[in-house]
């Protein structure tokens, strides 16, 4: 008998172990199926990128602050909370899934620009829409962040990288797996998808007084975590897509240092190893989408702060990727709000004199010292430059051999070719874009 139970309590207890280990199985796998952040198979992603923030409290519109904001590149910085509250009140209408920040959010990495612009974009969570950021070039210990008030200028608070982990909170507290040394995160989204939103920014760990790094790369610690959660994407059937601030590719072939991530030929053959489609990036502040045959698509959401508010719409189902740019009428919701600035009821003319007096500035830096030409000859080629760089950062810049033909024989072109070298080679590089760059759809390996 005594013998008899010890056999018997000996086979429930491997009967016990067995059923403790099943469930520990069915439990993880139950675990991992509730990782997935939503059980539609279609969602919908709003991709913003480089607004460069500065919030108000920050300026004063003193003289300090005016002759800045006339030096920054063509970015409109007078009207900013107003441009993002009308982009958070059309998201609030259409209920996108999410909106991904891919980098360059605050002008200069000031803390409170952060803060306020986390406060602006709060209305979307609070409905449900998900915020999810990395940084950019721009953002973490920048030695520019400023504050500007009269004739003056200050240093102001530095955003840090664990400010921005706790002021754009969400996408680190939904990741399913957090890069120990870099701010890149990875988010089950759902059965068919999984995002990697890397940090491709070089940064100090400590307040920096000196200029920002603009180049970028992907840390080896960073590939190397990568690869292994590739590795788990592939075993899970999803299909993979990278979000990063810099550019896989060269999308202007004079705009190459500096914007092409410096690892960038490490990262593709890693990316073209684990057959991810597409990648989403910012940076160059141009709107352009670059194909390449047997390798991914990567699209770059032009600059929300220059020539146009435009926004990228990504929709993704279960056997496609489609991309579209989709832009903010300022001017409607500044009467749909009854304002009364006449900047803001006429925001898309005014923004366009902000871009063209910054090309202007460059155009006329680079002839200022050929005295051949005439006033009316100088202009004439900031008009025609003009024309080019909008249709570049809005990425209409397709042309075709006849068009390029009646550029090239143009008056403007001829005297470049003549007078200025540079202005030229910039021309010629506007002219090369045989991709169009207003959508783009990407089919998916049912397999998948």
């Amino acid at each position: 008998m005594f013998k008899k139970n010890k056999r018997f309590g000996w086979i429930l207890g491997l009967m016990s172990i067995i059923a403790l280990v099943t469930g520990i199985f069915f439990t993880q796998r139950s675990a991992k199926s509730s990782d997935m952040l939503i059980n539609d198979t279609q969602a919908e992603f709003w991709l913003l990128s480089d607004l460069h923030f500065l919030s108000a409290s920050l300026h004063d519109e003193g003289e300090s602050f005016q002759q800045f904001s006339e030096s920054a590149a063509g970015k409109e910085m007078h009207y900013q909370t107003e441009s993002v509250t009308a982009f958070v009140d059309e998201a609030l209408v259409h209920k996108p899934t999410g909106i991904i920040l891919t980098g360059d959010m605050t002008l200069n990495g000031e803390k409170t620009s952060a803060e306020e612009l986390s406060t602006l974009l709060a209305p979307l969570q609070e409905a449900g829409i998900m915020v999810l950021a990395i940084p950019g070039n721009h953002e973490i210990h920048n030695g520019w962040a400023r504050a500007f008030a009269k004739d003056k200028e200050y240093y102001a608070d530095q955003l840090s990288a664990d400010d921005f982990k706790d002021i754009f909170a969400e996408g680190f507290e939904k990741a399913n797996s957090l890069d120990k040394t870099s701010l890149s995160y990875s988010i089950n989204l759902n059965d068919s998808y999984r995002l990697f939103l890397l940090d491709s920014c070089i940064y100090d760990s400590d307040v920096n007084w000196d200029d920002p790094t603009t180049n970028g790369e992907l840390k080896e610690s960073t590939l190397a975590w990568l690869k292994t959660q590739l590795e788990d994407t592939k075993q899970a059937g999803q299909t993979p897509l990278i979000f990063l601030h810099h550019n896989l590719y060269a999308h202007n072939d004079l705009l190459t240092e500096g914007y092409v991530l410096d690892n960038a030929d490490e990262a593709l053959a890693l990316f073209d190893a684990f057959d991810v489609p597409a990648a989403f990036s910012g940076h160059i502040h141009i709107q352009d989408i670059e194909e390449k045959e047997q390798s991914l698509t990567e699209v770059v959401t032009g600059s929300y702060s220059t020539e146009n508010l435009g926004y990228g719409v990504l929709t993704l189902s279960k056997d496609q990727i489609n991309y579209q740019v989709q832009t903010i009428d300022l001017n409607t919701w500044a009467v749909s709000t009854e304002q009364t600035d006449e900047n803001l009821l006429n925001y898309t003319t005014y923004q366009s004199e902000v871009f063209s007096k910054s090309t202007d500035e460059m155009v006329r830096e680079q002839l200022g010292a050929v005295s051949e030409l005439s006033d009316q000859q100088i202009s004439d080629i900031c008009t025609f430059i003009d024309k080019l760089n909008k249709a570049l950062f809005t990425g209409h810049d397709q042309y075709t051999a006849e068009q390029i033909q009646v550029i090239k024989s143009s008056d403007a072109y001829q005297l470049l070719t003549t007078y200025s070298y540079f202005l030229k080679q910039y021309t010629d590089s506007l002219l090369t874009d045989k991709t169009p760059d207003q959508s783009v759809t990407i089919s998916i390996p049912l397999s998948n």
